[in-house]
């Protein structure tokens, strides 16, 4: 581990690039263990200033997948892949009754993330308040998946070392190459995905490291503060990938007919308002800009697993799913396990 260090971490002009192989041994010394906190944490700093090249991200994911511990779907079930790891400062998870939606539509959707960020509200604090068990194991968390076509997996129960690195970042005060990783590590091994990424730079990175794994589908955005969904208030960038081939996308209200909406209109809040706004706007009882931003969200998720061919198309099926009521009936069956 010391020579990655130094190799990594050798200065602005003698740092060096790590080959794949490299990158694999020292992503293993560190997932497994064997690195101390101190060469951990140095090496993931010096990786960070020196910045990731493709080379070094794909060996990371490679490693890193290994550690998941296996969730056992039926060969028919493949959900929609939804990283959901940065949390949020000041707006409210959309992506959860986003989900209920795509849910109700026929396309079952795997968030896996961590909450514990500075600072920040995760989407499993929203879910405990909603009554939703947020604490299964792989195993439960797939028989759950298949009956109600939705589940929140925490990294703690699905790879333990890349949870033990999500609670380093904490202490490092700055996001590292596992923080990236963590949004490519697909639970499911659905190769289907829904990413919100704050840093542009991530877009190739992560669009290439997934076409290599085979991913069939992936939708990846900038999204609001760093989460999967796309914005109600500005344009949003990003790029739709399909069997490898990427285009890019920008996701604006006018394409759906809607006006911009004011940050003002889109609520935060603490868990359970969180939480009782998810169960008004599933109900019907909430309208305006949050309803907007949740249709919007849920119109990207069909996008990007392939149940339509653009946003306007997923846009209308997340109403519909809205409207009949199903959407709620799903987000009741997952309150009732």
């Amino acid at each position: 581990m010391q020579y990655f260090v130094h190799k990594v971490g050798a200065g602005e002009k003698a740092a060096q690039d790590l080959t794949y192989e490299e990158a694999r041994e020292a992503a293993q010394l560190l997932l497994s263990g064997e690195a101390t906190p101190a060469q951990a944490g140095g090496f993931l700093i010096a990786m960070r200033v020196k910045g990731e090249t493709h080379e070094e991200m794909r060996a990371f994911t490679e490693v890193c997948r290994g550690y998941n511990r296996p969730l056992m779907l039926q060969r028919e079930i493949v959900p929609l892949d939804v990283p959901v790891y940065a949390g949020k400062k000041t707006f409210f998870h959309a992506i959860i009754p986003a989900a209920f939606l795509i849910a109700a539509c026929g396309r079952p959707v795997l968030l896996h993330g961590f909450s514990g960020a500075p600072g920040r509200l995760g989407v499993a604090d929203v879910l405990r308040s909603l009554g939703i068990c947020v604490d299964f194991t792989p195993q439960e968390g797939a028989t759950l998946l298949e009956r109600t076509g939705f589940l929140y997996l925490d990294v703690a129960r699905f790879n333990p070392p890349l949870h033990r690195f999500q609670l380093l970042r904490n202490e490092l005060g700055v996001r590292t190459i596992l923080n990236a990783v963590s949004r490519m590590v697909d639970p499911a091994d659905s190769g289907r995905h829904l990413i919100g990424i704050s840093h542009p730079p991530y877009f190739e990175k992560t669009l290439d490291v997934l076409k290599r794994f085979g991913s069939r589908r992936v939708l990846i955005v900038r999204g609001v503060e760093g989460g999967p969904e796309p914005s109600i208030t500005s344009e949003t960038k990003g790029f739709l990938a399909v069997d490898g081939e990427a285009a890019p996308v920008s996701i604006t209200a006018a394409e759906l007919g809607l006006s911009w909406a004011r940050r003002s209109d889109i609520p935060g809040g603490d868990p359970q308002g969180q939480a009782d706004l998810i169960e008004k706007v599933l109900a019907g009882e909430r309208i305006g800009p949050v309803r907007e931003w949740v249709l919007l969200a849920a119109a990207a998720g069909l996008l990007a697993i392939g149940e339509v061919s653009g946003l306007a198309e997923g846009w209308k099926r997340a109403g519909q799913a809205l409207n009949d009521g199903t959407a709620l009936r799903k987000l009741k069956e997952s309150m009732a396990v």
